[in-house]
């Protein structure tokens, strides 16, 4: 049950990253403290959740992308 608290950590971080940070290189630290959190949870979680986990990691991953092109765009 370990691995639940790790990607609710996981997840919480990429959250806060998002809501909290306007700068670039805070939000890059954050999306590689809530994605390694993510990943370590992902190591200790039994096979058959492993797809779904890593399916909403690429996506959320994806969506902090498009923010910082976005946030880049603006200046």
């Amino acid at each position: 049950m370990n691995y639940i608290i790790l990607w609710i950590l996981g997840f919480a971080t990429l959250w806060a990253g998002l809501k909290l940070f306007d700068d670039e290189i805070l939000l890059i630290v954050t999306l590689f403290v809530g994605a390694g959190l993510v990943l370590a949870g992902l190591f200790a979680s039994p096979g058959q959740l492993q797809v779904v986990i890593e399916i909403a990691l690429i996506a959320s991953l994806f969506h902090i992308c498009t923010e910082c092109i976005e946030r880049g765009d603006r200046a």
